[in-house]
């Protein structure tokens, strides 16, 4: 009889084992990209930027996500005059920045205007971005709620960029609004 229990027990602590390693293994392919992966995979595909233009003018922007999780957009307009946009010739120059945990993951949105797809967050509470007019004339200083974190006009990117952008906020501490 002791040594049915005694093998009984054994096939337990072995059965133990086995559901201990599943969870592990399983825990490990269920998180999806790291933190790092997820900012150096938005980083490269926003570090070229195309020129939009509207009825006012024309613009780019530059994406930039540190490893902490903060970030910074680099805008620069440019009159409709303007033939070829570079960093030298710019109309005006707007620097924003926040850090992805401020951002609700809920909030992430793109927008298609013309060819371009553009992607929006939002603050999970208050203003949190800030805008800085880099002149040539202004200087001035304001917070928000929204941003336009990029645009691409790479259609293939829209929903990746929305999951990664989304994704990226929820690995800083992104929270949803309360209600």
């Amino acid at each position: 009889m002791n040594t049915l229990k005694t093998a009984f027990l054994q096939a337990t602590e072995v059965m133990k084992i086995f559901i201990i390693m599943f969870g592990v293994i399983f825990s490990l392919s269920a998180y999806g990209q790291t933190k790092k992966e997820t900012i150096d995979w938005l980083n490269t595909k926003f570090e070229n930027s195309p020129v939009a233009i509207n009825k006012i003018d024309q613009f780019t922007r530059f994406l930039t996500i540190k490893q902490d999780g903060s970030y910074s957009i680099q805008s620069y307009s440019y009159f409709l005059s303007v033939v070829l946009p570079d960093m030298q010739n710019y109309a005006r120059k707007t620097l924003f920045s926040g850090h992805f945990k401020n951002l609700n993951p809920n909030s992430v949105r793109t927008e298609k205007i013309g060819g371009d797809i553009y992607f929006y967050a939002t603050c999970s509470s208050g203003k949190c971005i800030t805008q800085q007019n880099q002149g040539p004339s202004s200087f001035d200083s304001y917070m928000h709620t929204e941003v336009l974190l990029c645009f691409t006009s790479d259609i293939n990117l829209e929903d990746r960029c929305k999951k990664a952008f989304t994704h990226l906020i929820k690995l800083c501490g992104g929270k949803k609004e309360a209600f």
